[in-house]
């Protein structure tokens, strides 16, 4: 696993259950293999809203059954760049880049209630006692991410690629 896969599986220890955490972060943690497979079927799911087969997808399509039927539904105008009533593979591209920044600032708020709560001495860093009581599925690789070999992990350590 490398070590983002690990860091963020390990972060979101520190706040949920092991089983909703082995279950939500198999599917994140994953490889460039893994990591691809997961789009292609999220490209399928999406397809497969396109009931009639024209190679959009339709308010009414949209509102369909699926996985993806109620974000489309809820961001149907929004991704709908063109205001036709059709959503097609370059708009929901757009939008999924423009929604980047709302995501990393997402992703980047769960990493610090992550951090924080195994932060149990709020000392701003995390130690080996820390990791392992909080993230114990990280505790394994602590030396291996642990950069300066201070025995310590600072989130500069954990967010390193």
């Amino acid at each position: 696993m490398n070590r983002i896969a690990l860091i963020a599986l390990a972060l979101a220890a520190a706040t949920a259950s092991s089983a909703a955490l082995a279950q939500q972060h198999g599917k994140h943690g994953f490889g460039k293999h893994a990591y691809a497979q997961h789009h292609r079927q999220h490209a399928r799911g999406i397809a497969g809203l396109d009931a009639d087969g024209d190679g959009r997808i339709s308010r009414d399509e949209a509102a369909g059954k699926g996985r993806m039927s109620g974000m489309l539904v809820k961001n149907f105008d929004a991704i709908d760049a063109n205001r036709d009533g059709h959503i097609v593979r370059t708009e929901l591209r757009a939008w999924h880049e423009r929604q980047k920044p709302v995501r990393e600032a997402e992703r980047a708020k769960r990493f610090e209630q992550r951090y924080a709560a195994a932060d149990l001495n709020r000392d701003g860093k995390l130690s080996k006692v820390e990791v392992t009581e909080k993230m114990p599925r990280m505790a394994k690789g602590f030396a291996w991410m642990d950069d300066n070999r201070d025995g310590f992990l600072s989130r500069a350590e954990l967010r390193a690629r």
